[in-house]
């Protein structure tokens, strides 16, 4: 799916990068070599430790997050033993 890099935000107006480091493979309009680069430099420093935020999950907890405004993984876990349940809204 082909989307821009830079979004603004509808209500705000704000820029944001509208990154995917699993699934981004190109930039258009830059050489090969200059949009691998330059999107490896976009990730490492969206992804630095002081914009991580990691939850210890505890019973009932319940994580809200604006997909407009963050990027969001999971981890591996126990699922076997862990019940998980997502919803979006």
């Amino acid at each position: 799916m082909k989307h821009p890099l830079v979004q603004r935000h509808p209500v705000t107006g704000r820029a944001s990068l509208f990154l995917s480091p699993h699934t981004m493979v190109r930039l258009d309009g830059l050489a090969a070599g200059d949009r691998r680069r330059l999107l490896d430099d976009l990730i490492s420093h969206s992804t630095q430790a002081k914009y991580v935020y990691r939850h210890i999950w505890l019973d009932h907890d319940v994580i809200m997050w604006n997909n407009r405004c963050t990027m969001q993984a999971d981890e591996p876990f126990g699922n076997i033993t862990i019940k998980r349940v997502l919803h979006r809204v």
